[in-house]
């Protein structure tokens, strides 16, 4: 679970709704249909015009993502690779295979299959690296998905209040209208800067976030299994993993 994701949107929308009430605002003020279908609608129709296919659909898998987070363990995987390590420096490279059928990585799983197929060790990082440029692309695609969806919520929520402003304006003869129609006007205003501030612009900073954990995951895994063909200790591929993300190697693992 991505906790600040979790926290972070009860919080944002909770204080400017308190506020709002704090200052003497009701709820039932900002609520508008309307105003929601010409802002949500009108920004996400736009954001599909950009956007190619293959990245609108993974930016919308990517919604739960944002909230349940990629759950990769660094110090899992550096266990993991260290074990294997040994093993491989003590009994050769197909001792691993038996270890290869416990691992649920994916990605680590087909590595190890390479090493002990006998590619070469820059062949099997070639592999590895293109798999993964090609995630980081789809990973990418979708934030920016989101991002442009953000992009686009403001300026539609003020095409949105003129709309509103010129159903007024054809009402002038009836002035107890005039007020409350103006207020209606703007409620597609505060749902464009907020939809766009308080969620799709934070959903898709987030994606690019995460993406960028990926990355340093998927480093990790193509160097690991480098290491082990090269025959490395497996304390200094420890060590080695674990600078990547900028952390100690714990003694007791090297």
């Amino acid at each position: 679970m991505e906790l600040a994701s979790v926290i972070g949107l009860p919080v944002a929308v909770g204080a400017v709704l308190g506020g709002m009430i704090l200052e003497g605002g009701h709820l039932q003020s900002i609520m508008g249909l309307a105003a929601f279908i010409i802002v949500v609608g009108g920004a996400f129709g736009a954001a599909l015009v950009e956007t190619p296919t293959s990245a609108v659909s993974g930016g919308l898998k990517a919604f739960v993502t944002c909230f349940k987070g990629n759950h990769h363990n660094v110090e899992e995987l550096v266990d993991t690779i260290v074990k294997l390590a040994g093993i491989a420096r003590k009994d050769g490279l197909l001792a691993l295979e038996k270890e290869r059928e416990s691992i649920h990585d994916p990605l680590l799983k087909d590595a190890l299959k390479f090493a002990i197929d006998g590619l070469e060790p820059n062949l099997v990082s070639q592999i590895l690296e293109s798999r993964t440029n090609y995630r980081g692309h789809e990973a990418q695609g979708a934030a920016k998905f989101w991002s442009s969806f953000a992009g686009y919520c403001p300026t539609v929520g003020i095409l949105g209040a003129v709309l509103g402003l010129i159903h007024v304006m054809e009402n002038l003869d009836n002035p107890a209208a005039i007020g409350p129609g103006i207020a209606t006007a703007f409620i597609a205003t505060v749902y464009g800067v907020g939809f766009s501030n308080l969620l799709f612009m934070p959903m898709g900073n987030k994606l690019k976030a995460l993406a960028a954990h990926d990355d340093l995951y998927y480093e990790m895994v193509r160097t690991g299994v480098k290491s082990i063909q090269q025959g490395t200790s497996p304390s200094i591929i420890a060590s080695h993993l674990m600078a990547i993300v900028d952390k100690e190697a714990k003694e007791e693992t090297a």
